[in-house]
This record gives C-alpha cells, structure tokens and sequence, in this order.
C-alpha cells in the first residue's frame, strides 16, 4: 500500500491523460440549465464508470434530469465526492478566444463552459475511486466511497432535484463529503443567499395633464422603487463574522434585475425588481427581511399611491464547519504536502448546496479541488497539470479521514 505523498502523486499523475481526455468529454457535451438536460452528460459518465469497473445507478426525481451514482466499496462508514453536471449559458461565443464547448488546450489550460464549474471535479472524482481501488488506500469491505453527479444546481443551489432529493431518497448516508468546485482555499462553508422580487404598484396618468403636474393624481412606481432599492443600497446590517469569514459581511445589492413602465408617455402604474442579500452563516434571514420592510414603510408613507409587495423566491442559509475540523485540517495538510503550499480555511461568498450536506449532519468541505478560474465568465479554464493532484489529494484525505478514530470526526453515526 501506498503511504507517502509523493508516491501517491506520482501514481496519481500517470492517470493525468485519461483525465483530461474524460473531462474533454463532458466539456463538449453541452448541459446549460434550462436548455440542455444533463441526462447526456449522465450517460457519458456511465460509460466512463463501465470503463473503469465501476458500478453506476441513476436517482432521479425527474427521468430527464437524472443524478448518477458511483460507488467503490460496500462498507458502512462512507465518503462522498459531489459535483454537478449541469453549468450557466456559455453567452456570446464572440467573447471567447476559443469555442465555448471545444474544450481546447492552450498554456497548460482546458478552456471551456463547465470546465473549472464543475466538470473537472467530477472527472477527478472518478479518478479518486481508481486510485483508491488500485492502491487498496480504503478497506473495500469496511467503507465505500460514492461519486455522485447531481444535476440542477445552477438553477439556485436550492433545487429539490439535484442533492436535495439525494439526502431524502437515503442515497448519501455518508460521514464526510466534499463538493467538488475549483479553488484555492479549503471552502469550510459559504455565505447564505435572499434572492427579492419586489414589486411597485403606482398610478398611471398621462404625463402631460394638469394633475399630474401639480400631483394631485398619479404615482410613479419607477422612482417609487428607485427609491427603495437607494435605501437598501446604503442599508448597513452589522453582522458578527464567524471564523473563517472575516473577510466577508451581510452585502445587499439592489436591482440586479429591473423593469418598469409601459409607454412613453404614461406615468408608470408598476415596476419590479430583483434583489440580492448574501447572508453570513447564523445570521436570521427573518431579521434581514424585516429590515427589508421597513424600509418598504418609510417610501409608502413618503409616497401615499404607492404600495409594495415583496415575494421570497430564495432562501439559503449561510452554513459551516468548524476551521479545525478533522476534514479541514486533513485538506490543508494535503495541499501542502502536495501543492507545497498549506491553503488557508476560509469560507466562499457565494451559496452553494453545501448547507443541504452541513444542515444533515455531513460534515462538508463546501468547495475544494482543482485549480480553475472565469467560471460563470468567457474563457473558463482549469489547469490540466492540477488534476491528479486534485485526485491525489482527495484519495489521501478520504482515506485518513475514514481512518480516524470516530470520536476525532466528530460526526453522528
């Protein structure tokens, strides 16, 4: 059996072709959410798991949209590897040096849509399970090891398809998890999200009447919630960073989205707008949203033929481990003994589906794996060179981590 790290390394790396050929794979088959359902994308990892000598089976909610798992192993004391199949719209091709979905190589980097979020994680998952089993680092009868491409997750991180539906069909009684997204730290949570429809209901009237010039009739819900979204935009909401997020805070961004008015002409009777409110873990999304409405309040008594009304369309709590968890401190020590040097515990900004893993008692690493950059942007890259070194790093902690004494995990049976 292997132990050092760099015979771990050094076997890991000659799967390095295999890898990038696999990963190219699922590049080049589109799976934007919303257009293109990930069942092709599932398909190709079967045939890839077949390849390997490893057992596949769909779980889905939706046949069209289905999560595949990949185990190795049959024992109790379980470790999954998470990513999502499914990826955001590649948006104009022009703003690409390269075709969005050729999955091109140039400088060392695999260009292209899903490449850093989050294919490569999932092909260095599967890879995992081969260095595992051909290494014998985990007792196959004692542990097992899932792989588990889940779809749905750029919809919101709030889908009930994707890893919701995993965790209540009893398909990931796990110990341990990491979800898979390129990066540069050891992710020990995110931050929460409120996604607001607001809406502004005014009064039409022709621009150019005598009441409206003296305003005796007519309300404008444009500058009505132009109004509001400048409030919530200089609204302070004093937090306390937990451990880990100290560089982040409460941030309130008004207005992402915004339409309003129907003619030229006419003083317009309604208006909408999205906003966005990234939450610190603990932080009560109830107490934000009565912030929210007192705001709401001060522009109707200001503004008295202009309601509002605010609809909930996301509600994500912030989530995450403790800095010196088991799982967490077992990462920085394979990043340094791999990468040489020991990547610090921090918690990402964005929401993902990692609070859905933490909130079921699975401690999870809510972001950790190969190097990668642009995601959601033109030219989304990863580095090739950074794959078995990612699948090096995940075998070495999945098998330390099951191999600690339970009370060191410090995890519910």
């Amino acid at each position: 059996m292997i132990t050092d790290h760099s015979s771990l390394l050094r076997i890991a790396e000659t799967y390095q072709s295999d890898i990038t050929a696999f990963l190219r794979a699922l590049v080049r088959i589109p799976s934007v959410n919303g257009r293109d359902p990930e069942s092709r994308i599932a398909e190709r990892i079967q045939v890839e798991a077949d390849r390997l000598g490893f057992e596949s089976r769909l779980v889905a909610l939706q046949p069209e949209r289905p999560n595949i798992l990949l185990t190795y192993g049959t024992g109790m004391e379980r470790f999954a590897l998470i990513g999502h199949m499914d990826t955001v719209a590649e948006g104009d091709p022009v703003a690409w040096s390269r075709p969005p979905f050729a999955a091109e190589i140039e400088g060392g980097r695999m260009l292209g849509r899903g490449a850093a979020d989050n294919k490569a994680g999932i092909a260095c998952s599967m890879y995992t399970l081969a260095l595992l089993r051909d290494l014998r680092l985990i007792d196959p009868a004692r542990q097992q090891i899932i792989v588990a491409g889940v779809v749905d997750e750029e919809s919101g991180a709030c889908s009930p398809l994707g890893v919701r539906h995993l965790l209540d069909s009893g398909a990931l009684p796990v110990r341990g998890a990491i979800y898979t997204y390129t990066s540069d730290i050891v992710c020990i949570g995110h931050r929460g999200l409120i996604r607001l429809e607001v809406k502004a209901k005014g009064q039409a009237i022709h621009a150019g009447v005598a009441e409206w010039h003296h305003r005796v009739q007519g309300a404008n819900a444009v500058t009505a919630l132009a109004d509001l979204l400048l409030r919530l935009e200089a609204l302070k909401l004093p937090v306390a960073a937990p451990p880990g997020f100290e560089h982040l805070g409460c941030t309130i961004t008004p207005g992402t989205l915004f339409q309003g008015g129907t003619y030229p002409s006419v003083i317009p009777d309604s208006a909408i707008a999205i906003v966005d409110i990234r939450l610190m873990p603990g932080q009560s999304s109830a107490e934000v949203l009565e912030r929210v409405r007192d705001q709401i309040r001060i522009v109707e008594i200001k503004r008295t033929r202009v309601t509002f009304d605010i609809n909930v369309t996301v509600d994500i709590p912030g989530a995450a481990i403790p800095q010196d968890h088991p799982l967490a401190r077992l990462a920085q020590d394979y990043t340094e003994a791999l990468t040489g040097r020991r990547w610090e515990t921090a918690g990402a900004g964005p929401a993902n589906e990692g609070y859905m893993l933490i909130g079921a008692g699975i401690p999870t690493l809510c972001g950790f794996g190969p190097t990668g950059g642009n995601p959601h942007a033109p030219d989304e890259w990863v580095e090739i060179k950074s794959l078995p070194t990612t699948v090096a790093m995940f075998a070495g902690i999945i098998r330390d981590y099951l191999n600690l004494a339970k009370g060191e995990r410090n995890v519910p049976s």
